[in-house]
């Protein structure tokens, strides 16, 4: 649910960096004071959700998103944008109908019961923050109705000249106005962890401090939890858009995905869920205009571009206050599977994307606290301490004396346990 802010902020820090693009923000605290709304009301009977943020730096976004296997392990997961809490957010159909929200999760905006967008209704979203401002948006509705016909995989090459799978749609008009349509996907690769070990280190009444010497007791044991298999997950993250060719006409072959052949969630199953999304004209052009802004340099080639509007306003009528679109849509989804053996049956898998050499340290090592006199340390992080910092996993005992080698073989957590790469927990519509 990122992409709408992550995009925005994208744009608004690389207008600032020039004079001449006028985005309509006077000055920093009026882009902090954005208001960012998500919203996608379907016609699927479900809770739906309405989520709202501020913007916030590029900077705080990035901090956890790269595994670093040298340093502790931060949760890739955490999230850091600046959610508005605290506010009421409800949306109205034509027929007078009003579907309430409660806050889900700081900044995430829950229906209290199940409902769908219905065909010939309008609705209309409404927000009233913690500050006593109001928002709405205009009237929308469903305009068509389209079914993904076939969704499949083919090896095809990129526009770059990679080699890889591409996903492809074709689609079936239904009824109605159907000529704007965005894709999302969801996707869910399997992930084996190539140096896994069923023993692993257990660390206890570890004293780094203790003098004369570190204390602690070092274990090797039966590994507690599953931690050779995972299932990682991604979101689409880029603006995936397509236009009938005439009003009525179906799209055939399609690609919404392009998987490089050395990507390694393809190493072993991979399954991906697309949606197909009828919008209309003016969801089209938002975020057209949303992804070329997006787009590297292309900002600095706009002359004069405004303020990215799309259908959200203050009640008062102040302009720049608020980003983002509540679009009402039809959805058909489609699942995918496939083994990179169904395309490359007599090639190495793609390679795993750490280096997942075999290393060895010494298992203890002098006390933080000594304060006697002590020379350059050529050996790497004792066993101990890369262990209290969750670095490593067991791998076998090590048989080689070595400059400064210790009586175990270890590697890189991730490359023998997979839960730094995604959930041990196998998802209820995964089939093999």
């Amino acid at each position: 649910m990122k992409n709408l802010f992550l995009l925005l902020i994208s744009i608004t820090l690389l207008a600032s960096c020039i004079d001449e693009v006028d985005l309509g923000i006077d000055g920093n605290e009026d882009v902090l004071a954005i208001l960012i709304v998500e919203a996608t009301l379907t016609n699927e009977v479900k809770h739906h959700t309405v989520t709202l943020s501020r913007m916030d730096t590029l900077v705080d976004l990035g901090i956890d998103s790269i595994y670093n296997p040298y340093t502790p392990i931060r949760d890739i997961n955490r999230d850091l944008v600046r959610y508005e809490a605290n506010a009421t957010v409800s949306i109205e159909n034509d027929n007078g109908t009003t579907y309430s929200f409660n806050e889900a999760s700081p900044g995430v905006y829950e229906s209290n019961i199940e409902f769908a967008a219905e065909m010939g209704n309008a609705y209309q979203l409404n927000i009233l923050t913690s500050d006593g401002k109001r928002y709405s948006s205009t009237n929308m509705r469903i305009e068509g109705l389209a079914a993904i016909s076939n969704l499949y995989a083919e090896k095809t090459t990129s526009e770059s000249g990679a080699q890889g799978i591409g996903i492809f749609v074709d689609n079936t008009v239904e009824s109605g106005t159907v000529q704007n349509l965005r894709y999302t996907y969801d996707e869910t690769y399997k992930i084996i962890a190539p140096n896994w070990s069923p023993e692993a280190f257990k660390l206890t009444n570890y004293e780094p401090c203790a003098l004369p010497l570190v204390t602690y007791d070092l274990e090797i044991i039966e590994r507690e939890e599953e931690q050779q298999v995972c299932y990682g997950n991604n979101l689409s993250n880029t603006i995936i858009q397509a236009q009938q060719g005439n009003l009525g006409n179906n799209i055939t072959k399609f690609m919404v995905r392009f998987i490089d052949q050395e990507n390694f969630i393809i190493s072993h199953r991979y399954s991906i869920e697309v949606a197909q999304l009828v919008s209309n004209a003016a969801s089209f052009s938002f975020y057209d205009q949303l992804n070329n802004f997006s787009q590297t340099g292309n900002i600095f080639s706009q002359i004069q571009p405004g303020f990215l509007e799309g259908n959200l306003s203050s009640d008062n009528g102040s302009q720049g206050t608020v980003i983002g679109f509540f679009d009402v849509v039809s959805v058909s989804k489609e699942r995918l599977f496939f083994n990179y053996t169904d395309f490359y049956p007599n090639e190495e898998l793609p390679p795993y994307p750490f280096n997942c050499r075999e290393l060895t340290a010494p298992e203890s090592h002098v006390s933080f606290c000594f304060s006697g006199p002590r020379g350059p340390n050529p050996c790497p992080q004792s066993v101990i301490q890369q262990i209290d910092l969750d670095l490593i996993s067991y791998v076998k005992p090590n048989v080689n004396d070595v400059d400064c080698g210790g009586p175990h073989i270890f590697v890189p957590k991730v490359c023998g346990d997979c839960t730094v790469l995604g959930s041990n927990l196998e998802p209820k519509f995964w089939t093999e």
